[in-house]
């Protein structure tokens, strides 16, 4: 399980908690988030997908959220006979708005928020927060969830937050995406604010074998807002034959 950007795994918390009852789990720290060290040029892909070569399982399921998506996306087209099912949580195979994908954030958006970094870490963080929340059905309560689970471990490095955004603002995996392999189940919000959910069309031109599910009144983190039905729709994929 691979979080989002600024996050760490304690904001798996529930979720987790009801998916250990069924699944051995592996809760990934990205570098210089929670526990995990920075190390310069950790963000860069190639280099972040063979260090988690090294240390996770030769096969599994990934489940992405977010900026974790996008490098699970990654790890499957390279190691594509280690991931056995993917599974992308409010995540998309390119964040930003570009050629021919029109559902996605502007770039200015994510630019605004790594220059604005330099000057206000901590407001930045507090805005991003409120961004994902936005629209959710819950968005107090998932803002108050957020905000305590990204409190709990030591924040992310300014250099590891930079970096997480420069791989939301230039990674564009959509060829990635159309090539794989393995089993791919997407789970976006009804009212995400940073992936519109009228991508799933765009998503399925591009991979025709990939199930896409929205989950109703959820935003960018459906797995807090109603963690009950992403539990749900995760275990019917990760079980069926």
């Amino acid at each position: 399980m691979l979080h989002g950007w600024s996050m760490h795994i304690a904001v798996w918390h529930h979720l987790s908690e009801n998916l250990a009852q069924h699944f051995t789990l592996h809760l990934v720290d990205l570098p210089g988030h929670g526990y995990s060290e920075w190390q310069d040029n950790g963000f860069e892909l190639d280099t972040l997908i063979d260090n988690l070569a090294e240390q996770l399982p030769q096969s599994a399921h990934w489940l992405g959220w977010s900026l974790g998506g996008l490098i699970s996306i990654a790890f499957a087209t390279k190691f594509a006979k280690r991931v056995q099912k993917l599974i992308l949580l409010a995540a998309t195979p390119c964040f930003v708005k570009t050629q021919n994908w029109d559902y996605a954030m502007e770039p200015s958006i994510f630019n605004a928020f790594a220059e604005n970094l330099d000057v206000n870490q901590q407001d930045t963080l507090q805005r991003f927060l409120m961004l994902q929340a936005r629209g959710s059905a819950h968005s107090k309560d998932t803002i108050r969830q957020l905000a305590e689970q990204l409190a709990l471990e030591t924040p992310a490095t300014s250099q590891a937050l930079k970096a997480g955004l420069s791989v939301l603002i230039e990674s564009d995996l959509r060829d990635e995406f159309a090539g794989l392999r393995c089993p791919t189940k997407v789970i976006l919000g009804e009212r995400d604010t940073l992936i519109p959910v009228a991508v799933s069309a765009d998503l399925h031109n591009l991979n025709s074998k990939s199930d896409v599910t929205v989950i109703a009144k959820a935003g960018h983190a459906p797995f807090i807002s109603h963690y009950l039905e992403c539990q749900k729709q995760i275990e019917q994929f990760l079980n069926d034959k």
